[in-house]
């Protein structure tokens, strides 16, 4: 722990030191599913009265930092660490490519800084290709932990296999690698079976190959899932032939979601797929695999927006008016630190003055429990006095220690 805890106020450190010198106010919202508008400010220094190339600079800066903060709201600070390398080689040194388009808002010239306002539609959906390619799974916010009870039987199987029963533990079927292949890409976190400490309530369930409803919240509730889909595929010969080598395959797919704390279904799907080879083994794959995908296809997508539509019922829009805002350095840190709560779903910092801020969040939760959150933060080189709470707003004043 007392590693982590170094490492992470060492890349802290180095943020604020890349980014802060670049910025003094960020202000996001989505634009869309694809997009992110962030408007940002960058500085440049003036080097032999050369202005031209210092607003050119400002801007380039600017242009990174808001590729920085689309990359912070898609990735924990735990995965920033450990990829940092690649994040530079991929993103920050070709910031240009994931911006769509920009615009100065406002420029002026103070001493030998040239700082620049910039508004920056960044391409979330691109950041996220490139990230999903090297190998770095994206995490969105807001998005259940889902676990799998998918029952698989081929076309040669006597009976389903399933990876809670007692001899075929952790066994999983080319449905369900399908499936998880695409949750993973549309930013779902899916729990491993492998990693779970088996319990006695397996001992009752080890034998039943389909779940019921009851059964399965159970247990997924136990092993910390907030989703668990249920399911059973099955793949058979089909009738069609040709030339008689060549063979059709049907793999048919039926599933359901749902959620572990209140137990009700939340999606659902069926799928049958056909495919033709001349091997029955990749015939039969190939129909399931390709049912599992398109399952996991429907589901992600239904899962998406009822989880949405139950966050946003939930969500409280909160305003902070920060003082002691003078120290840009400690604003930097105390509104990172605030994005890393539990339960903001949003933030923009929608006003800044010499020595305050106004930042407007969106959090499920109301102001007390937004207040208690933030007094558990421990922000090093300053702290907060929180000295105002209200059913809408919080004041808070940055004490340097």
């Amino acid at each position: 722990m007392y590693l982590f805890s170094l490492i992470k106020k060492s890349f802290l450190i180095i943020f604020i030191l890349a980014v802060a010198a670049n910025l003094s106010a960020i202000v996001s919202a989505e634009e869309n599913a694809s997009e992110k508008i962030i408007e940002v400010i960058g500085t440049g220094a003036i080097q032999g009265g050369d202005v031209a190339k210092a607003r050119d600079r400002a801007i380039k800066n600017s242009l990174v930092s808001a590729v920085e903060f689309a990359v912070a709201d898609l990735l924990p600070i735990e995965s920033m660490i450990q990829n940092f390398e690649t994040l530079n080689k991929i993103l920050y040194d070709n910031s240009s490519e994931f911006v769509a388009d920009y615009k100065v808002l406002t420029e002026l010239k103070s001493g030998r800084t040239y700082r620049v306002l910039v508004q920056a539609t960044v391409s979330t959906s691109v950041i996220e290709q490139q990230l999903m390619n090297a190998g770095i799974k994206v995490c969105k916010k807001n998005l259940p932990e889902i676990l799998f009870f998918i029952a698989e039987q081929n076309f040669s199987d006597i009976s389903p296999r399933y990876w809670w029963s007692e001899d075929l533990t952790f066994f999983k079927g080319y449905t369900e690698i399908a499936m998880t292949e695409k949750m993973l890409e549309n930013g779902f976190s899916v729990i491993d079976q492998k990693k779970l400490v088996l319990n006695e309530e397996f001992e009752t369930l080890k034998d039943k190959a389909d779940l019921s409803n009851q059964d399965a919240v159970s247990l997924g509730a136990v092993l910390q899932a907030d989703v668990v889909i249920v399911g059973n595929s099955k793949a058979d010969i089909a009738p069609n032939t040709m030339g008689g080598d060549i063979k059709s395959f049907k793999g048919t797919m039926l599933a359901r979601a749902l959620r572990t704390d209140t137990g009700e279904e939340i999606a659902s799907t069926t799928r049958t797929v056909v495919s033709v080879n001349k091997d029955n083994i990749a015939g039969s794959r190939d129909a399931l695999s390709n049912a599992g995908y398109l399952s996991g296809s429907d589901l992600a997508s239904q899962i998406t927006m009822k989880w949405h539509e139950e966050v946003k019922k939930s969500i409280t829009t909160l305003v902070i008016i920060v003082e002691g805002t003078r120290a840009l350095s400690n604003f930097v840190i105390f509104r990172a630190e605030l994005s890393e709560i539990p339960g903001v779903d949003s933030l923009q910092t929608s006003e800044m003055k010499a020595d305050e801020a106004t930042i407007v969040v969106d959090f499920q939760g109301n102001a007390k429990e937004l207040a208690d959150a933030l007094m558990l933060k421990n922000f090093e080189s300053f702290g907060i006095n929180i000295y105002e709470i209200s059913q809408s707003h919080l004041r808070i004043r940055l004490v340097s220690s």
